[in-house]
């Protein structure tokens, strides 16, 4: 069929070719028309096919010596060699740059879960000591004589349940579990007892809490969570 038989294919002048190739390295700038469209799908078919076959097709696009080498050949040939090298190039720089801003995308995606699950736990220890330096403290008495230590209970129980989440996502480190395992054990303590507390179950669990060290290292970990850059 002759170009004028078909008004909807593009023009083969030089200015047409050149506009082709600029388009195969943006294929976000393909037009709507389908007739171009067809037309660039056909340059990228036989860009695949050199990909895949090039040296072989490079070495059978050589003629044999002859007299008749002409300019003309020299320019087809390069022209054949740019339809395969250019968006192959730019094939495999898009890829690589994808790669990289994938592998980046991942890379932040995990510091920023690591810098929130280190900060939850900063918050664990930081709460449990202020809670451990407050049941040192003498509190108002319950009408029984007894210790009224509502407050410490209630928030007992909030660190009971922050300490379950925390377990549940993973330490930073094997001492920090094993830090939040002995204050989960006191804090169950804390928070299933009653309201007021008989000054003789309020020293045992202030014994306990010395015993194991509990606000030490409570404060100790939090310090070192913090000096590693949460």
């Amino acid at each position: 069929m002759t170009a004028s038989s078909n008004p909807q294919r593009l023009d083969s002048s030089p200015l047409d070719e050149a506009r082709l190739f600029e388009l195969l390295e943006q294929p976000e700038l393909w037009p709507e028309d389908p007739a171009i469209q067809a037309e660039l799908a056909g340059l990228l078919e036989i860009h695949v096919a050199l990909v895949s076959h090039g040296p072989a097709l490079t070495a059978a696009l050589a003629p044999a010596p002859r007299a008749s080498w002409t300019v003309s050949w020299s320019l087809a040939a390069a022209a054949v060699l740019l339809v395969a090298l250019v968006p192959a190039a730019y094939t495999v720089k898009r890829v690589q740059t994808l790669r990289v801003q994938a592998q980046d995308t991942v890379r932040l995606e995990q510091l920023a879960r690591k810098r929130t699950q280190d900060r939850a736990w900063i918050a664990f220890f930081q709460q449990s000591t202020t809670l451990l330096q407050d049941f040192e403290q003498n509190p108002a008495l319950c009408k029984k004589g007894e210790e009224d230590r509502r407050q410490e209970r209630d928030m007992a129980l909030v660190l009971l349940d922050a300490s379950h989440q925390l377990a549940a996502q993973g330490a930073p480190s094997k001492e920090a579990e094993i830090i939040r395992a002995s204050l989960h054990a006191w804090l169950s303590e804390v928070a299933f007892e009653d309201s007021c507390l008989s000054p003789e179950r309020a020293r045992e669990l202030r014994q306990w809490a010395a015993t194991h060290n509990l606000e030490s290292e409570a404060g100790r970990m939090e310090r070192r969570l913090r000096g590693d850059g949460a």
